[in-house]
């Protein structure tokens, strides 16, 4: 009987809490797509909350480690023998990992989510970016499999460890909390969101870029309130940051009617924005997971980019890409004034995120692993 063990502690980032609710979600996946007498076991630090499944094929079992401890642990090969001879998989490259032999029955996958670390390290300071090339390196050297969520990713990290580098691409999807419940209007209500709005991850900074969305806003007064949601986007390093911008969004004077900075509760606040918004603007210079973007598909809302690879190979053609300030104000300013194209954008949206679910990536990592 084989048992796939999901790592659910991620490395600790601004996704950390995404990745958490993903690894559930694909824990389930995983049993339901399970094989003949195969089955799940779902791997939590002592301390963390141990979620409750349903399915009789997953088995939740603790660290003897707290969650904190584990980055610092776990760059050491000898803390991997206790998963010696395991199917194991981790959304994140935080895993256990070490030299083995062809014949012990161990399988490895390991997915890299983003490519921050390399294109961007300032987004993420610099002890967090040597931690995750820190971890990927290890990956790389010894897991049996390096995923991606796409062929983007998989790029930058052959052009750094070589292009003969086998990466897979495994398209993953958005948490469940990231898809609108039945309470999601009184949610928004909660958060005082207007009827009508765009909402944006983006900071502010050379990276950020939430500036252009200031400036299309000074342009056009006909522009739909912003919503800006708080801490979904890795902190900007203080070189970047405007020197105003001291404990969240500082809104200029003249924007603060129109602008509107919301601190989700739980993750479920943001499947309820995603899903009233008309309009995901996000002008970033980089991309991390792309969780937010899959929830605003899955919300049939389509999405205003700076074109950045990943952003665009998910996204496709359920949005709109411009890599200017100008250009980008006057994307933001075509769209709310053409309905029709809105209207049509949308429509994309919801048939592109078809294409992403967790028990396609749950059937393809069972796959993965029937391969090896």
């Amino acid at each position: 009987m084989a048992t796939l063990t999901l790592i659910a502690e991620p490395l600790p980032d601004w996704e950390a809490e995404m990745h958490i609710a993903a690894a559930r979600d694909l824990a389930k996946a995983v049993a339901a797509t399970a094989p003949r007498s195969c089955s799940a076991r779902f791997l939590v630090g002592r301390g963390s909350s141990a979620p409750e499944f349903e399915s009789p094929l997953i088995r939740v079992e603790k660290l003897p480690m707290r969650a904190s401890l584990l980055p610092l642990v776990w760059q050491s090969s000898a803390t991997a023998r206790p998963l010696d001879g395991e199917f194991v998989h981790s959304l994140t490259p935080m895993m256990p990992l070490r030299s083995r032999g062809e014949d012990d029955g161990s399988q490895t996958s390991v997915t890299i989510p983003h490519s921050i670390a390399w294109e961007a390290p300032a987004v993420l300071g610099g002890s967090q970016a040597r931690l995750f090339r820190a971890f990927t390196r290890r990956a790389v050297k010894l897991a049996d499999v390096v995923l991606t969520p796409t062929h983007a990713t998989a790029r930058v990290l052959q052009r750094q460890y070589g292009e003969n580098l086998p990466v897979q691409v495994i398209q993953l999807a958005p948490p469940a909390e990231f898809r609108a419940g039945p309470d999601a209007a009184e949610r928004r209500a909660a958060l005082g969101l207007p009827e009508r709005y765009a909402v944006t991850t983006s900071m502010s900074g050379e990276h950020g870029r939430l500036e252009w969305l200031f400036d299309a806003m000074r342009m056009d007064a006909s522009l739909p309130p912003l919503v800006v949601l708080e801490g979904f986007d890795p902190g900007i390093s203080p070189r970047d940051r405007d020197p105003s911008d001291i404990g969240g969004t500082q809104v200029p004077d003249e924007l603060r009617d129109r602008v509107i900075a919301v601190q989700a509760r739980e993750l479920s606040d943001i499947g309820a924005v995603l899903a009233g918004a008309s309009l995901l603007v996000q002008p970033q210079s980089f991309s991390g997971t792309g969780y937010v973007l899959l929830g605003a598909l899955c919300a049939a809302v389509p999405v205003l980019h700076a074109g950045h690879p990943a952003t665009a190979e998910l996204v496709l053609d359920a949005g709109v890409s411009a890599d200017t300030a100008g250009a980008f104000a006057a994307e933001y300013t075509r769209l709310f004034r053409d309905t029709d194209a809105l209207a049509q954008l949308s429509v994309l949206a919801c048939d592109r995120s078809r294409g992403f679910s967790w028990y396609g990536a749950a059937w393809q990592l069972w796959e993965t692993h029937a391969n090896l």
